[in-house]
């Protein structure tokens, strides 16, 4: 993961469980081949506070585009 990537908290059991966020910097250096342990993630809605995550806790999300609806379409939903 890069800073100003978008994340869902995943770990079960904590307060932030299914909260966004946004990846603000990696919570250790980088050595070799081996990713940071985890991140600092900035949690949506808390004016950037930034709270630490391991990287199994954080699952990567993205923009979805949405296509327009066909009048047929609408006509299979109303149905």
């Amino acid at each position: 993961m890069n800073p100003g990537d978008r994340v869902r908290i995943v770990q079960a059991d904590t307060a932030y469980t299914g909260c966004r966020g946004t990846v603000v910097e990696a919570s250790g250096p980088a050595e070799g081949d081996q990713l940071p342990l985890g991140y600092y993630v900035a949690i949506d809605g808390e004016n950037g506070v930034a709270r630490p995550f391991l990287t199994s806790a954080l699952q990567r999300i993205s923009a979805v585009t949405a296509r327009p609806r066909l009048a047929s379409d609408q006509e299979l939903h109303q149905s």
